[in-house]
């Protein structure tokens, strides 16, 4: 029995390291949910929407901003065996050149995002733009982590953040402290700490730190492909949010996002078997990985699936219990994600294979850019009725 238990557990295997990832987004996830829960049920609505732009700000920057350049550099480190030292060098450069030149477009072109995201303050924009080198630092650093198969490390700094986090949230609200503002500091404050916790990290296991100029010219122009899907799947799931908030306002976004949260958690099942089997699907052969991908998609396959199904069965209870009536609008929402999202979570595993196996990037680029179209022309019509 022991031995079966340690043969799950292996480190290494794919099933291991999936294994590992589950259980740390497992404690990651419900540490987050009682955080944001107490955040919900304090602050209403309307203002939960202000944290919640803070959030999709931050999250627009770091994916449009970084151009791919942390997607290439995990090809060149994973596929082509470029050192270590040399490829987080190169990434540390790019991230605090390219995260400057975003802060200075955030503080030149804040009328423009005054309209874009109204209701917000000028401060809360601008913070989210001044926190974009170090933001694009940690995305980097999770791609590097990654591409040393290394990905388990990665989630489990995560955590540790995610158990600061909560108390940092119930002593707010113990306080009568609990609002927007002091949420965004505090969403602020954590993101700086875990960079630099993450930087020492990976300085720990290799000190020197190098730079070159050719690795960040074929990084960059590898993962401007992908750059291209990551824009065409960030506007699939974070363009219905502006468009709702131009229309009705902070109070639906904070709706929405409730749905939303709930849909993407089914992410989380095929973000660790990824995690977990991408640094084998970049580094084998094309036969091997092949091979290995179809096993993991059948296995996706009945993961998402099965749970996709209990999670829309249970979306009216779990909305009214966890949240209370003022949120019951985000039921059916939530239950018209969840196919949406099972059919892009399978799909990831095999887009895997292509991009970082086979070079194949304008592939799963082109159906991402086909659907993101539809989506933003169907937002038009079914957001404004």
């Amino acid at each position: 029995m022991i031995d079966k238990v340690n043969s799950l557990f292996k480190r290494g295997s794919i099933r291991g390291d999936a294994l590992r990832i589950y259980a740390i987004q497992f404690l990651a996830l419900s540490l987050g949910l009682i955080g944001s829960i107490i955040v919900a049920r304090t602050l209403g609505p309307t203002e939960k929407g202000v944290l919640d732009l803070f959030s999709l700000i931050n999250s627009f920057i770091v994916e449009l901003g970084l151009l791919g350049f942390g997607s290439g550099l995990l090809y060149y480190l994973a596929n082509k065996g470029r050192p270590l030292s040399e490829v987080h060098g190169t990434g540390l450069a790019f991230s605090l050149a390219v995260g400057v030149l975003t802060a200075l477009i955030g503080w030149l072109g804040l009328p423009l995002w005054r309209k874009v995201f109204p209701g917000l303050h000028d401060w809360v924009i601008l913070l989210a733009f001044l926190l974009a080198p170090i933001a694009y630092y940690r995305l980097i650093w999770s791609n590097i982590m990654t591409g040393i198969n290394q990905a388990v490390a990665s989630y489990r700094i995560g955590l540790y953040f995610s158990v600061i986090n909560l108390p940092a949230v119930f002593t707010l609200w113990a306080l009568g402290r609990l609002n927007a503002e002091n949420m965004v500091g505090l969403s602020s404050l954590l993101v700086v700490a875990s960079s630099v916790a993450a930087f020492g990290m990976l300085c720990k296991r290799e000190p020197g730190l190098g730079l070159s100029l050719p690795l960040a010219q074929d990084s960059l122009r590898y993962g401007l492909v992908i750059y291209v899907g990551f824009i065409a799947n960030i506007l699939h799931f974070k363009i219905d949010q502006v468009m709702l908030n131009q229309w009705l306002g902070t109070s639906a976004v904070g709706i929405y996002t409730v749905s939303v949260r709930w849909a993407e958690m089914l992410f989380l099942l095929d973000s660790a078997l990824i995690a977990a089997a991408l640094f084998k699907i970049s580094s084998n052969s094309a036969e091997e990985s092949y091979a290995l991908t179809k096993r993991l998609f059948k296995v996706q396959l009945l993961i998402s699936g099965g749970s996709g199904i209990l999670l829309a069965a249970l979306a009216y209870p779990l909305i009214l219990i966890l949240y209370g009536k003022a949120y019951l609008e985000a039921v059916w929402p939530l239950i018209l994600l969840v196919p949406g999202v099972f059919a892009w979570s399978v799909a990831k595993v095999l887009s895997q294979y292509l991009a970082y196996n086979r070079g194949k990037v304008w592939h799963p680029t082109s159906f991402a850019l086909f659907g993101v179209i539809v989506n933003v022309a169907l937002n038009f019509w079914l957001i404004s009725k």
